[in-house]
């Protein structure tokens, strides 16, 4: 009689443990392998171009403002909408507005991909705190550093 209920307990007993050393219906937690969502306004601390001639200019001698909207983000990967105007010197003793807006995407790898009506370029970006960092490496027309401050 002992045999025969320990042998109808026996799957059950088996299930409840197969079951509990599954994590009890839980599914495991993946690694979140997206980019940082960037989305945000941030302010200009400095900025080196060639239209600086490669001098790295800080407020008060320039200044503006970088908005970012995320929209998307496929695995390792992020896009949206970005609009951005920067006041800096135009070497004449006046300033120059540049304003523009466009798409950008960025990658866990740290790489940048931006696309305006004006400004357009590759690199890379590094976000750490709420300081943003983009480096256009090309065209060589558009190289340049940005480290911005989110607001």
């Amino acid at each position: 009689m002992v045999r025969s209920r320990l042998k109808l307990l026996l799957p059950v007993l088996i299930g409840t443990f197969v079951a509990g050393g599954c994590g009890e219906g839980e599914d495991p937690v993946e690694p979140d392998n997206s980019p940082p969502d960037l989305t945000g306004t941030y302010t200009l601390r400095s900025l080196s171009s060639i239209l600086t001639a490669g001098e790295t200019l800080t407020a008060p001698a320039v200044s503006g403002t970088f908005e970012v909207t995320q929209l998307t983000v496929v695995g390792p990967e992020a896009s949206g909408t970005m609009t951005v105007e920067v006041m800096l010197p135009d070497g004449a003793g006046g300033t120059q507005l540049i304003t523009d807006e466009g798409t950008y995407t960025v990658r866990t790898d740290g790489t940048w991909e931006q696309a305006g009506q004006v400004l357009q370029g590759k690199g890379t970006y590094e976000l750490e705190g709420g300081t943003l960092t983009v480096v256009v490496t090309e065209p060589a027309f558009s190289v340049s550093t940005t480290v911005w401050q989110r607001q």
